[in-house]
């Protein structure tokens, strides 16, 4: 299990994430004022980095996922294991800029703005770690996609929300269930066009911090 944090991390994770949900507000405003697209962009980019209930879902994810993964149905399996994966990476992430940022005397209540944001970003390093947080994160776009428009998901999507609430997992679940009801109503030619803005943003954000991983790859 891990480590419980201060509430002075706390608070500087919740101030990093922040600023990070408004740099994707920045980048991706189309999306987000689009109605075919508003949900969809909320839920890759706002409830995938929720905190709220946080430590409940990595609760059941340590304690309990192992215990009930092989009762799960394969796709639901995966889905929760690509969200677990990103969250896991995330968050460490984040707590290790947040306690940059406390190391940089952050006082609480002051908001960091996009500069001072990219400024930790970079300082922070985990040049390897962003590149394959970012390859997860694309991955997972995909397969949400992919999962929300396979006809046969709209007949299993309520039945394995029963089955997590039998098994009590259900608040690892709710994610999957919120990614597949946020993506079902975007056409492919609209989701295509999301995608490639995404890929595009990102790697480049990611190329401009760590220059040298673009010669690498």
């Amino acid at each position: 299990m891990k480590q419980k944090l201060s509430e002075e991390i706390l608070a500087a994770r919740r101030e990093i994430v922040r600023a990070q949900v408004e740099r994707f507000h920045i980048y991706y405003y189309d999306f987000f004022h689009r109605a075919e697209t508003i949900e969809m962009a909320k839920f890759f980019f706002e409830t995938v980095y929720n905190l709220d209930g946080k430590e409940e879902w990595e609760t059941l994810a340590f304690q309990t996922y192992d215990k009930v993964k092989n009762m799960l149905k394969e796709g639901t399996r995966e889905s929760i294991e690509r969200l677990m994966e990103l969250n896991f990476i995330t968050d460490d992430l984040d707590i290790q800029m947040a306690k940059l940022l406390l190391a940089k005397g952050w006082v609480y209540g002051n908001e960091i703005n996009q500069d001072e944001y990219f400024e930790l970003f970079c300082e922070l390093d985990k040049r390897d770690v962003r590149k394959k947080q970012l390859e997860v994160v694309l991955f997972n776009l995909k397969k949400f996609y992919e999962l929300a428009h396979k006809p046969v998901s709209a007949y299993i999507i309520k039945p394995a929300a029963m089955m997590s609430r039998l098994l009590g997992v259900y608040p690892l679940f709710k994610k999957v269930e919120q990614g597949y009801y946020a993506t079902l109503p975007v056409h492919q030619i609209l989701f295509d066009e999301f995608y490639a803005l995404v890929q595009e943003k990102e790697w480049k954000f990611l190329y401009k911090a760590f220059p040298t991983l673009k010669e690498e790859s």
